[in-house]
C-alpha cells in the first residue's frame, strides 16, 4: 500500500551505478546554483536558441502550438511560434537555477522572489482563516512555494506525482519540504492518496498549495470554459473550500529576466465558491486561472495535454 506522505530519507540504494547518470544531473544543478544569475540566464538563453529548432523538442512543440490555437485562434502562426521561443528560454533559465532550491540558504531564495499581493494572506491568517494556493501549472512553481511561502514562514502542505526516478522524486521531495521546519506544519503527499489528507491539514489550519489545471479524463471532470476552447476540470475546488473551512488564494510566478527574480502574484480571494453548484464553482475557477495566466502567457506549461478530453468523444486532437 502508498504511503500517502513522501519519504524524503536517503537510501544507500541510490548509490547504484544505474542511478549515477541522475546524480551527475543534480552536480550540474549544484554547479549552476553558484554561478552568478545573469551570466547563467545568456547561458541559458544561448542553449535555448539552439534547440528550439531541434528535432527532439518538435512533439513539445506541436501540443503547445495546438494547445494556444484552441485557446487563442486569432493567434498567427508567428504569434504562436514567438510565444514558444519565449516559452523555452523561459524554461532553460528556470531549469537551470532550480538547484539553488536545494543547495542555497533561505536569505538567498528570499532575494530571488519578489512577492506582490502578500497582504491577502496576512489578512487570511489574522482571520484565522486556512488558505488554498490556487495556482497553474507554470515553470516557476516551485520558487512560489518555496519562495513566496514556505521559507517565508507560512505553513504549506501539497501533492507530487512521482518521477519514477528515485532519484529526483528524493532530490525534489527534500527541496519542496527543506523550510517546513519553519513551521513545523505541512508536508508533500502522494497524489494517490487523495484529498483526506489535505483536508485534515487544512482545517488544522495549514494551508494548501493546488494546482488544478491537468487534464483528468470525462469519467471525473467536467467541462469548462477555457479561453475560447472548452476544458476537462476536476470540479473539487467548492467541496475543498468548504470541507476545509478555507479561502482560495490564487497566484502565478513568471521569471523576469530583466531583474533577474521571480514576480510571484498573489490575487485577492475568490469569491462564491462552495456554492453547492459544482459547474458554477469549477467555472469561477477556471475563470481565475486564466487571468492568472495572463500575467505571463509565455510561461505557462503549454505543453502539457491539457485539452485532451474533448466534449466530442473519440477525438484526439494531438495525433
Amino acid at each position: 500500500m502508498t504511503q500517502a506522505k513522501f519519504d524524503t530519507t536517503f537510501k544507500t540504494h541510490y548509490l547504484r551505478p544505474k542511478h549515477w547518470g541522475s546524480w551527475f544531473l543534480l552536480f550540474l544543478l549544484f554547479i549552476f546554483s553558484y554561478i552568478p544569475v545573469r551570466l547563467r540566464d545568456r547561458f541559458a538563453g544561448f542553449i535555448a536558441s539552439k534547440i528550439y529548432s531541434k528535432k527532439f523538442l518538435n512533439k513539445r512543440k506541436k501540443i503547445a502550438f495546438i494547445n494556444i490555437g484552441l485557446c487563442f485562434p486569432e493567434y498567427t502562426e508567428q504569434q504562436k511560434d514567438e510565444l514558444m521561443q519565449k516559452n523555452i528560454r523561459a524554461l532553460s533559465q528556470i531549469a537551470l537555477s532550480l538547484g539553488e532550491l536545494a543547495f542555497r540558504s533561505r536569505r538567498h531564495i528570499l532575494n530571488r522572489v519578489n512577492v506582490m499581493g502578500e497582504q491577502h494572506i496576512i489578512e487570511a491568517e489574522r482571520a484565522g482563516q486556512s488558505i488554498i494556493f490556487l495556482g497553474p501549472h507554470c515553470y516557476g512553481l516551485d520558487y512560489a512555494g518555496i519562495g513566496a511561502i514556505n521559507a517565508a514562514g507560512y505553513s504549506l502542505s501539497s501533492m507530487f506525482k512521482d518521477y519514477n526516478d528515485p532519484i529526483f522524486d528524493w532530490f525534489v521531495t527534500r527541496y519542496r519540504t527543506r523550510f517546513i521546519g519553519l513551521t513545523g506544519r505541512g508536508t508533500l503527499y502522494h497524489r494517490s492518496a487523495g484529498f483526506k489528507p489535505v483536508l485534515k491539514d487544512l482545517r488544522n489550519k495549514i494551508h494548501f498549495y493546488y494546482l488544478p489545471d491537468e487534464d483528468h479524463g470525462r469519467e471525473n471532470s467536467l467541462f469548462t470554459s477555457f479561453y475560447a476552447t472548452q476544458k476537462a476540470t476536476l470540479p473539487v475546488l467548492g467541496r475543498l473550500t468548504k470541507l476545509g473551512r478555507a479561502v482560495v488564494i490564487p497566484f502565478y510566478t513568471s521569471y523576469n529576466e530583466k531583474t533577474a527574480q521571480y514576480d510571484v502574484f498573489f490575487h485577492a480571494p475568490l469569491e462564491g465558491l462552495a456554492s453547492g453548484d459544482e459547474l458554477q464553482d469549477t467555472q469561477i475557477m477556471s475563470a481565475a486561472i486564466e487571468r492568472l495566466i495572463d500575467e505571463d502567457r509565455s510561461q505557462y506549461m503549454w505543453s502539457l495535454k491539457l485539452l485532451k478530453t474533448r466534449p466530442e468523444e473519440g477525438l484526439d486532437i494531438y495525433k
